[in-house]
């Protein structure tokens, strides 16, 4: 079980630094790769959701789960601000 909770977490992380250079990489002007941005995190949000689901507290509790988690809500915003930034330069 905590194998499982550690792989989940790491594919979730992944996805989000993933998600993270992509919208570095677009700097408001590249729809698609925010929208990669974007999907990446609904993967991630998955992840961890799973990850909760399966392990319950000892996810919760997890340190890694807790950043991943933090890390998810602060590029979600960043993905928003490049979709609002997007938007007011077309």
């Amino acid at each position: 079980m905590a194998e499982n909770l550690h792989q989940r977490l790491q594919k979730a992380s992944h996805q989000i630094d993933e998600a993270q250079e992509a919208v570095r990489l677009a700097q408001g002007q590249d729809a698609e790769l925010i929208e990669k941005a974007y999907d990446q995190l609904q993967h991630a949000e998955w992840e961890l959701q799973q990850a909760q689901h399966e392990a319950g507290k000892e996810a919760t509790e997890n340190p890694q789960f807790q950043q991943a988690y933090q890390q998810l809500h602060d590029t979600r915003q960043q993905v928003q601000e490049a979709k609002q930034n997007n938007s007011d330069v077309l």
